[in-house]
């Protein structure tokens, strides 16, 4: 285990959640959806630099799986929404850490595992913490705001 990568990845977690709480963020619909559908890119990269064209097959069709989770949470309510972006925060961080035991990507680096890993699973818990103690309004797009982004 690289405890380095865990601990890195630990407090990018925390500092994405506090740039989403200090910017006022997760009052909007999409910040945490389009986060989440960004982390299956990584993996695209990776297949990429390393020019194995099968991985980055496989990665794009195990992402339909997160994409579909992210065109859901942008299609519901505030409490859904973020249970549904959390349980994809959360499945994604223990693809990571399976990634290698469902196929190999040669572009990955090895400590990557613990550090995007940590982040998911730190951003699946907050989000369900966020599900349960946010009030279940529809979101308030502010559509400045969401340009600013």
């Amino acid at each position: 285990m690289n405890i380095y990568a865990l601990s890195i990845g630990i407090i990018t977690a925390i500092l994405i959640i506090w740039h989403f709480k200090r910017r006022k963020l997760e009052k909007a619909q999409f910040p945490y959806p389009i986060l989440l559908a960004t982390f299956p890119v990584y993996y695209f990269v990776f297949a990429l630099y390393a020019s194995d064209f099968t991985a980055l097959y496989k990665e794009i069709g195990i992402s339909l799986i997160f994409i579909s989770v992210v065109y859901l949470a942008i299609k519901s309510n505030r409490k859904i929404s973020a249970l549904l972006v959390a349980f994809g925060c959360i499945a994604h961080g223990v693809y990571d850490i399976y990634h290698d035991v469902l196929f190999i990507n040669n572009g990955t680096p090895v400590w990557w595992a613990e550090f995007c890993g940590s982040i998911d699973l730190i951003l699946g818990i907050y989000l369900i913490y966020f599900a349960i103690t946010a009030p279940n309004k529809a979101f308030k797009l502010d559509r400045q705001k969401a340009a600013a982004i």
